[in-house]
């Protein structure tokens, strides 16, 4: 009897390491093929493909809790996907999908803070702050969101201090909305946010216009600068499209300062 409960463990042992090394090999593969997602041109057929990609990370996971790689890639997964197709027309689903995104950042950086964050954790914490910034900029009537406010901003400084161009420069981003989301009675301040946005499209974000998209909706409109707003979101629109990692994002942001810019007389 311990012979066949012994024979039995094993079997199982091997098992979990056979799916575990299922799905790192998997993973790799996932890890790999993603540069190939942020270089389409079609925003719709990523809306319509990404999630059965954000349910394989999972299942991955499943069987592999620890991979820090798939822990990185399935936050950026659901924080991206929420931000890119879903928070302007469902919100509510937006919001899980950004609190999905920073658990998944939470468990790739393994207790480390923005306070003891090395190296090594810039990434996760890019993308656990990042989630958490967007989460609040769409929940700003939930106290408990607003609460947190505080945390961005200690966190984008660390992440400037470890690898300060991750992303096309957006920790820069994240100080811009910190900035923008807090009213002024609390310290908040469009002219910084501003500022930081402008930080952000210097260099390798020059090009990067969900920067420049996040500028308008976020500052511009806390500023009550319509112009500009005007500019920032034309200026999106007649960029000339460029191949490469930014293609996607970039003809998401087309299409979203073209919905927005026909919100501009109930913005300001």
């Amino acid at each position: 009897m311990k012979r066949l409960l012994l024979l039995a463990a094993l079997a199982a042992l091997a098992g979990c390491s056979l799916n575990r090394t299922a799905a790192r090999v998997t993973s790799g593969v996932v890890d790999a093929g993603l540069p190939a997602v942020f270089s389409q041109s079609d925003p719709q057929y990523v809306k319509e493909a990404l999630p059965a990609n954000l349910q394989l990370m999972e299942i991955l996971l499943a069987s592999d809790p620890g991979n820090k790689a798939l822990l990185l890639n399935a936050a950026q997964g659901f924080c991206g996907y929420a931000f890119m197709f879903l928070e302007d027309e469902d919100p509510a689903r937006a919001s899980v999908f950004y609190l999905k995104g920073q658990a998944y950042a939470g468990r790739a950086l393994d207790g480390a803070t923005a306070a003891t964050a090395k190296k090594r954790d810039a990434h996760p914490l890019f993308w656990h702050t990042f989630c958490k910034a967007l989460y609040m900029n769409i929940n700003r009537d939930k106290p408990e969101a607003i609460a947190e406010i505080p945390e961005l901003e200690p966190a984008a400084n660390k992440l400037l201090e470890l690898d300060p161009g991750y992303y096309y420069n957006a920790a820069h981003d994240i100080l811009g909305a910190y900035h923008a989301i807090r009213p002024r009675l609390m310290g908040g301040s469009p002219e910084k946010a501003a500022a930081e946005f402008e930080l952000a499209l210097k260099g390798a974000g020059a090009d990067f216009q969900l920067s420049r998209f996040m500028y308008a909706k976020m500052a511009a409109v806390a500023a009550q600068d319509p112009e500009l707003f005007e500019r920032l979101l034309t200026e999106i629109i007649n960029a000339e499209p460029k191949d490469g990692d930014t293609r996607l994002a970039n003809e998401v942001a087309r299409q979203k300062a073209k919905k927005l810019l026909e919100k501009k007389d109930e913005l300001f």
